[in-house]
């Protein structure tokens, strides 16, 4: 089977190359030609030099495509509205327009679980719960995964092309090269703590295993038109998540706890710092990243497991420990190199 896979260059989007490597389909990689495309080189996936922001760049790489896995978006929380709605809005248009045009069977969408709304999170959510309404200040990448899934949902719904979605939670795992690196530079500094009691649940996914549920439902009939969310069962808080990193990367777990509002505080305040300077000077603490880690998340997967028989293979303590280890051997190599 031919597939094209958008952001694969990157973490999610690698695993999913590798998945579909293994299962022995066709990968063609949609790359940009500053990207880093060296893993997937080495997997010998076919690269397309193009960008979901350029149409005109589609059309050659989406050539007798069957199956489309759409992973590229702006994965950040910070910057200007203009950069999340040109990549992560428009580009994901982009997409479902040219995969009509060249007649594409089956097109999944990478969403995410920030489209749900903070307080249905803290009660608990399925597929059938309604999307965030209202954005906070700044809160640019929420908004953009929301617009970008209802995007994709029109077009399922007006028959131009078939869509299956996929939201995952919190990704962990190897090529993480933001996320939990930043997790734990975050631990080695001196303001370390947990964010508010730190017993709030966290919603961690194994990147490999986001990747498996995004095939099955791009492959299974049944799932056309549907949504999944990708989502490990394991009961993780906060603090299980920071010690694991703590432990496994060998530094110090927090000792001291900080209430979320005083938190939030200090994240506007960084952020009207930063935004006076400029949207390239990054603050270190966002109120994105507050509520990232110091709300609850509920989060169901039963629909997945039931109507795709998927399950989660890969707990939090073991995806921490492949991510480590990806960004050791890096380390490594870039020495030795």
């Amino acid at each position: 089977m031919q597939t094209l896979v958008t952001g694969a260059s990157g973490f999610l989007g690698s695993h999913i190359a590798d998945r579909l490597i293994e299962r022995g389909d066709a990968v063609r990689a949609l790359v940009r030609p500053t990207s880093d495309s060296s893993y997937l080189k080495s997997r010998d996936a076919e690269l397309v030099v193009g960008d979901i922001t350029e149409p005109e760049s589609l059309p050659a790489a989406l050539s007798g495509v069957e199956v489309v896995y759409h992973a590229a978006a702006h994965v950040s929380d910070w910057g200007p509205w203009s950069d999340f709605k040109r990549v992560t809005v428009d580009g994901t248009r982009n997409m479902l327009r040219a995969a009509a045009n060249a007649g594409v069977k089956r097109f999944l969408h990478v969403s995410s679980d920030a489209v749900y709304r903070y307080d249905d999170l803290a009660k608990g959510v399925d597929e059938s719960t309604r999307l965030e309404t209202y954005f906070g200040p700044l809160d640019y990448y929420r908004r953009a995964k929301t617009a970008a899934e209802k995007v994709a949902r029109r077009a399922q719904e007006r028959g131009r092309v078939p869509v299956t979605i996929v939201r995952p939670a919190l990704i962990l795992g190897e090529r993480d090269s933001a996320m939990l690196p930043g997790l734990i530079a975050f631990l080695k500094s001196s303001t370390a703590a947990y964010m508010g009691n730190g017993r709030n649940q966290l919603p961690c996914i194994y990147a490999g295993d986001v990747a498996d549920l995004c095939i099955r439902a791009a492959t299974t009939e049944a799932a056309l038109g549907e949504t999944y969310n990708a989502v490990n069962e394991e009961h993780v808080t906060q603090r299980d998540f920071f010690n694991a990193a703590a432990e496994i990367a060998g530094v110090d777990a927090p000792r001291r706890t900080i209430p979320l509002r005083v938190l939030y505080t200090i994240a506007a305040g960084m952020e009207a710092v930063a935004r006076l300077r400029g949207w390239s000077h990054h603050p270190d603490l966002t109120r994105f990243s507050v509520n990232l880690m110091g709300l609850d998340y509920k989060e169901d997967n039963s629909k997945a497991r039931a109507e795709l028989g998927w399950r989660a293979e890969v707990g939090m303590r073991e995806a921490v420990g492949r991510s480590v280890e990806w960004a050791r051997e890096r380390k490594r190599a870039s020495v030795s190199g």
